[in-house]
């Protein structure tokens, strides 16, 4: 069985704020108005940890906005769906754009450790059928499919892309294989075209055991 690329047509980056913000080109330093706070390494304070609890309810409530009217939320919806005061959400996020930018860092770190501690086969398999699976994802796909193709152009300059890119060099890397690019193409094509648990199993066996070794001194450069 050869290994189905399932991808749509290629846009180059719009003006829709889901690409505009986490996905921009990073020539130089972003300020990120919205950012969570900085602690000190071992730090904690029963403020900061109910800071940190309030912004992942609201990251919540941002993903049944996406899902309800795609990326173009309100904030008004947005607090509504959290279930918080407008000030509430205004403290963390100033703008949608702001919001949108941090629902799509949380989902990119979510989708990297619910896969990091998994056999190469195994995190490939749970990170596709995560895409696939995704509310939001298809949300997005029956409302605004450009959005969603613009989204699935992987663009190693982006910040979203490179971390992405990161972790599955480290995936593989683990495994002593190459091909990190090969790998994130196929998983970014689940983000257009969604598959069937046991379709994404019988291409990852075949996709993994297609994969070059790392060349020599990879794994330790990785380390």
């Amino acid at each position: 069985m050869a290994v189905r690329y399932r991808r749509g047509s290629v846009l180059g980056m719009g003006s829709d704020p889901l690409i505009d913000t986490l996905f921009r080109p990073t020539a130089a330093p972003m300020q990120d108005a919205s950012a969570a706070p900085v602690r000190a390494a071992g730090t904690r304070s029963r403020a900061g940890n109910a800071m940190n609890r309030t912004r992942a309810a609201l990251l919540v409530g941002a993903r049944h906005a996406v899902e309800a009217s795609g990326t173009r939320i309100t904030m008004a919806q947005v607090a509504a769906a959290a279930g918080v005061a407008k000030a509430t959400l205004y403290n963390h996020f100033r703008t949608r754009e702001a919001v949108l930018s941090a629902l799509l860092a949380d989902e990119i770190e979510q989708l990297i450790e619910g896969a990091v501690s998994r056999p190469l086969p195994e995190a490939l398999g749970a990170a596709a059928t995560a895409l696939s699976e995704h509310s939001a994802l298809r949300a997005l796909a029956r409302r605004e499919p450009a959005t969603l193709t613009a989204l699935a152009r992987v663009d190693p300059a982006a910040v979203g892309w490179r971390q992405a890119r990161d972790a599955v060099r480290t995936a593989v890397g683990r495994a002593d294989r190459g091909g990190a690019d090969l790998v994130l193409r196929w998983l970014a094509s689940h983000i257009v075209s969604p598959s069937t648990p046991d379709v994404i199993a019988a291409d990852v066996e075949v996709l993994v055991a297609g994969l070059p070794d790392a060349p020599a001194g990879a794994q330790a450069a990785s380390a």
